[in-house]
């Protein structure tokens, strides 16, 4: 059994699942506060937190399927492993985390700002950075397919042998 998920959540039902069995399934949780919680090995699945602040929260090898975070914080997270597809992280901001060797396909960072992360041996198929802005960002040995970064604004990124050739890149608009 695993330790409870410090989480206060208004469906008891939804905290129960997530606690017990690690699975969410179709849950909006406006504003939800998460910190130093493991979550790994969860299953969340049209889950909208938009707005949340996570923080020290360990995702490794979730499986995360239409999982909506827009507007979110989320600082010192490890989402090494997990798989993170037709996520949503249009407009958070993103400090101090690691994504290596993750799924992260169709993803959306639109407008994210991203500071501190790590996305190192990830697949980032068809992903979108579009307008997004980074900060000592490492996307080393990646799949970069399809993934949008038109128009970033892109401070320091560490793209060593990721396949850039097949990603888009235009400079920042205006």
């Amino acid at each position: 059994m695993f330790p409870p998920v410090p989480w206060t959540c208004r469906n008891p039902d939804a905290a129960a699942l997530l606690a017990k069995w690690r699975l969410l399934e179709a849950v909006t949780e406006d504003g939800l506060r998460l910190a130093d919680a493991d979550l790994s090995g969860a299953r969340l699945s049209l889950c909208r937190f938009p707005g949340a602040r996570l923080e020290r929260v360990v995702l490794r090898g979730a499986i995360c399927s239409l999982l909506f975070l827009d507007g979110a914080e989320i600082r010192g997270c490890d989402f090494n492993g997990a798989s993170l597809q037709n996520a949503i992280f249009a407009g958070a901001l993103l400090e101090d985390c690691r994504f290596e060797d993750c799924e992260i396909v169709q993803t959306s960072f639109i407008g994210a700002i991203i500071r501190r992360c790590s996305f190192d041996h990830s697949n980032l198929y068809a992903s979108r950075f579009t307008s997004a802005a980074f900060e000592t960002v490492t996307m080393r040995d990646c799949n970069l397919t399809r993934v949008r970064f038109d128009p970033a604004a892109s401070g320091a990124v560490d793209f060593k042998s990721s396949n850039t050739a097949e990603a888009r890149f235009e400079g920042p608009s205006g």
